[in-house]
């Protein structure tokens, strides 16, 4: 029996994995209702397991303008505190856990599979907080406004604080690269 298409596999990896985490969530709802803290750590765990199995190692993210990092940028997320949240990352070893997974190797081609890297983890955080957004907007609308503070709260901790991070790392990348590339 012959495989499906590539493409093919794809959309039905990533219908399935749609489908289990919106069950999951629409679980974690019934059973553990949606007016506080369990119900978004929960939510925010589905989500992140749900936006890995979809923005993993095999997606290429395109050269788009969005992901070039822009002069001010860095200033910026300093001055929100991106860097101490890294620092944070540090120090209980999340950052440890992360540099195993993404192996950098040191060199030109890792730099560049570093930028990806930062690249598919900012859209899978970004995805992340659209869909907390969108969820917390259903909680506003049943009346549970504890529950949808509880998740755009850790939302801002758990997602968007990374995708700044990965942003300011990617900074830091793009100008190595541009050195790199001026000298012969």
């Amino acid at each position: 029996m012959s495989r499906p298409p590539e493409s093919a596999r794809v959309v039905l990896v990533a219908s399935s994995t749609t489908a289990l985490a919106a069950g999951g969530v629409a679980a974690v709802w019934v059973f553990l209702g949606r007016s506080g803290f369990p119900f978004a750590l929960v939510t925010h765990f589905l989500l992140m397991a749900w936006v890995s199995s979809i923005v993993g190692p095999q997606v290429r993210m395109s050269d788009l303008d969005w992901f070039r990092v822009r002069h001010g940028e860095p200033r910026l997320y300093s001055a929100l505190g991106v860097r101490l949240f890294g620092r944070l990352l540090d120090a209980i070893g999340w950052n440890r856990v992360i540099a195993r997974e993404r192996g950098f190797s040191g060199t030109r081609e890792g730099l560049e599979a570093l930028d990806q890297d930062t690249r598919r983890s900012e859209v899978g955080h970004g995805i992340c907080l659209v869909v907390t957004a969108a969820v917390a907007l259903g909680m506003l609308s049943t009346g549970a406004w504890h529950g949808a503070v509880w998740l755009v709260a850790l939302g801002l901790l758990v997602h968007l604080y990374p995708a700044l991070l990965q942003r300011l790392l990617r900074a830091r990348v793009q100008t190595i690269l541009a050195r790199l590339s001026r000298t012969p």
